[in-house]
C-alpha cells in the first residue's frame, strides 16, 4: 500500500515541477512577444516568480530523491562499503537537522510576509516564502526514507542508495545511477550492477 501511495506521490511532484517549468518558459516567451506589439502581460513577472519558487524547491526534493544533487565523493569511494553507508546516514542526519531549522525560519518568514501582496496579483506574497518550509519538510521525508534504506541494507555491500529506484521502495539496481561502490570488499556489488545492466 505504501509503495503505491509513494509512487503516486513521486509522480505528482514531478508533474507539478514539469508543469511549473513549462508554464514559466511559455509565459515568459509569450510575454516577450506581446511586448513587441505593446501589449505585455502585466501579471507575468509575478506569476513566474510564484511558479519558480515552487518549481525550484520541489525540484530540489526530486533531485535529492534521485541522488542528483551536487556532491563530491572522491574520498568516499575509497572507503569500505560499510564506512560509506555510515557517512551517508551521517550526511542525511545533518541534512534533516538543517532542514528542521530552515522550516522553523521559513514558517516565521511566511507569516511575516502574509499581509504583503504581489504588485500585480491580489494574493499574498506568503505563498512564495511558504514554498521554502514546505519543501524542506518534503526533503526531510525523502532523507528519512534514504536513511531507512541504507540502514536496512547495511550488511549488504552490494547495495548503494544512489542506485535505488526512488519510485519503488525496496527495488535496487534499476539504473537510476551508474555509480558503483568501488571498494576492495565490494566485488558482489560490481557483479550485481553488471548483471542489472545486461
Amino acid at each position: 500500500m505504501f509503495q503505491k501511495v509513494y509512487r503516486v506521490y513521486c509522480r505528482v511532484e514531478e508533474v507539478i515541477v514539469g508543469a511549473c517549468f513549462i508554464a514559466i518558459v511559455g509565459l515568459t516567451f509569450l510575454n516577450a512577444l506581446l511586448r513587441v506589439i505593446g501589449r505585455p502581460i502585466i501579471t507575468a513577472d509575478d506569476i513566474c516568480l510564484l511558479l519558480f519558487s515552487w518549481a525550484a524547491l520541489l525540484g530540489a526534493d526530486v533531485g535529492l530523491r534521485y541522488s542528483r544533487l551536487v556532491g563530491m565523493d572522491i574520498l568516499m569511494t575509497k572507503l569500505p562499503a560499510k564506512s560509506q553507508k555510515f557517512f551517508q546516514v551521517l550526511v542525511y542526519v545533518i541534512m534533516i537537522a538543517a532542514m528542521i531549522m530552515f522550516m522553523r525560519s521559513g514558517f516565521m518568514l511566511a507569516s511575516r510576509n502574509w499581509k504583503r501582496v504581489f504588485n500585480s496579483l491580489p494574493i499574498s506574497y506568503g505563498y512564495v516564502t511558504l514554498s521554502f518550509p514546505v519543501c524542506c519538510g518534503l526533503m526531510i521525508f525523502t532523507s528519512v526514507l534514504k536513511i531507512f534504506k541504507v540502514v536496512s541494507h547495511f550488511k549488504d555491500d552490494s547495495y548503494n542508495v544512489r542506485r535505488d529506484n526512488p519510485d519503488a521502495v525496496g527495488e535496487e539496481f534499476t539504473g537510476a545511477d551508474d555509480i558503483i561502490l568501488d571498494t576492495p570488499d565490494n566485488s558482489a556489488g560490481k557483479k550485481a550492477a553488471e548483471a542489472g545492466k545486461s
